[in-house]
């Protein structure tokens, strides 16, 4: 009975899985991909990166690796020895620079500086994993596009990251340098290789699932007609997939997409990722509670709750009744805790099936992993992916049945440790 109502509620307020239609979904996403291979334009930026999986590195050799990400901007040494075991070192950790408040253009690059000039002392390659949509050019350079994850530095949008950092510790110690400025997802992608050296897989991709969510994969330059200056047969490219924007999206996307710092821009990224999962849950439950679907003194909590995070969110689904958690706070009777249980999984359940759709879609796309003994290697970054309860499951579940089962493409998923600070290097050393 539970189930019923809970489907019933999803699919009245077009929130509900069982409602997305895996074969047409992923035709829709092959289609958008396809034109922002071209110059038609899509909401699929589809960003060449000028780096493919089989260039040659410098051993022995250590490089600056930065990774600027959703929460944290982290700086270190990262080299290989002759067996491509890489040896990381001085690592420091802060804040994302503008996370915190609105910073100027000269404000956020003084920061990047003030947090890279000790390391970059020790070597003059430099690998930036800039974990927000950049169009990258030849010499491997990053123009931000724009903001993604609530970072507030307006006058940064439009400008060169790697020569504007480049320009900044040059002041400092008067030094050249040389800088590879590439997306966490690339980064996660070419970390996976790295680490798999030894194995035969039929092709890549780089899959984030954290504060936000993106991927990445190898295409044939042929296919890629928006570009003419290539050098290999073969490039890596950034799908931005987050800025997707052909899902049907249900009531609670469009509300919680109205109170974000940017309306109408990464629907897909607000349906599923990390940053967002958990204020959407809250838009579900306050929806539901607001039908009457809960107790009355639950559902009277539940129209008070704000500042839900994916954490709590998290934590409820791993201990449906610890009262510590704020959920559990809420629910006055066991039927509560059920309802809001089955709710929540749907949720979990619904952002898993889009990530599968999008996977898919890649390996379709490429006609890639036909043989099960060289399948695609998945390379999965984000504490999301690995640690929501359910989710990497329910994504395996959705993968098999459809891409294997449907259309005997095969797969596999990779993890490694510090994939993307391994990849950054290795761009940053090609």
């Amino acid at each position: 009975m539970s189930k019923t109502i809970i489907t019933q509620f999803l699919s009245q307020h077009g929130m509900y899985y069982g409602d997305l239609n895996f074969e047409a979904e992923c035709q829709k996403f092959i289609e958008e991909m396809d034109k922002g291979l071209s110059t038609e334009g899509s909401s699929l930026a589809m960003i060449p990166t000028y780096l493919s999986v089989k260039n040659e590195i410098q051993m022995n050799k250590p490089a600056v690796v930065i990774d600027a990400g959703g929460t944290n901007f982290r700086v270190g040494l990262v080299s290989f020895d002759d067996n491509m075991k890489a040896s990381v070192s001085d690592f420091s950790k802060t804040q994302m620079p503008g996370i915190a408040r609105e910073l100027s253009k000269q404000e956020f690059f003084g920061a990047l500086v003030d947090h890279t000039k000790e390391v970059a002392e020790k070597s003059t390659d430099i690998g930036f994993c800039f974990s927000y949509p950049t169009e990258i050019n030849k010499d491997k350079d990053g123009v931000l596009l724009y903001w993604t994850k609530e970072v507030k530095a307006p006058e940064v949008v439009g400008e060169k990251i790697g020569a504007n950092l480049v320009a900044g510790l040059k002041e400092v110690d008067g030094k050249d340098r040389t800088v590879a400025i590439l997306n966490d997802t690339v980064a996660t992608l070419l970390g996976g290789k790295g680490i798999t050296s030894h194995r035969v897989f039929d092709g890549y991709i780089g899959f984030i699932f954290g504060t936000g969510t993106n991927l990445c994969y190898i295409e044939n330059v042929d296919a890629i007609t928006k570009i003419n200056d290539a050098e290999d047969q073969t490039m890596i490219i950034n799908t931005e997939s987050g800025g997707y924007n052909k899902l049907p999206r249900g009531i609670m996307d469009a509300k919680l997409d109205e109170t974000s710092n940017n309306p109408g821009e990464y629907q897909l990224e607000k349906m599923v990722s990390g940053r967002y999962l958990g204020p959407l849950v809250q838009e579900v439950l306050k929806g539901a509670a607001s039908e009457g679907i809960f107790s009355a003194e639950c559902n009277k909590a539940l129209l008070q709750l704000e500042g839900l995070e994916l954490i709590d969110v998290s934590f409820f689904m791993a201990d449906p009744h610890n009262q510590e958690n704020v959920l559990v706070k809420c629910n006055a009777e066991e039927a509560d805790t059920t309802l809001m249980y089955e709710l929540i999984d749907a949720m979990i359940e619904r952002a898993a099936k889009i990530c599968a759709i999008k996977l898919s879609a890649c390996i379709l796309k490429t006609n890639t992993g036909r043989d099960m003994a060289r399948p695609v290697a998945i390379v999965g970054e984000g504490t999301t992916f690995y640690k929501l309860k359910g989710y990497k499951e329910k994504l395996d579940y959705y993968m098999k049945a459809y891409l294997v089962k449907e259309h005997g493409h095969y797969y596999e998923f990779i993890k490694g440790e510090d994939l993307n600070l391994i990849g950054t290097a290795i761009a940053a050393l090609s």
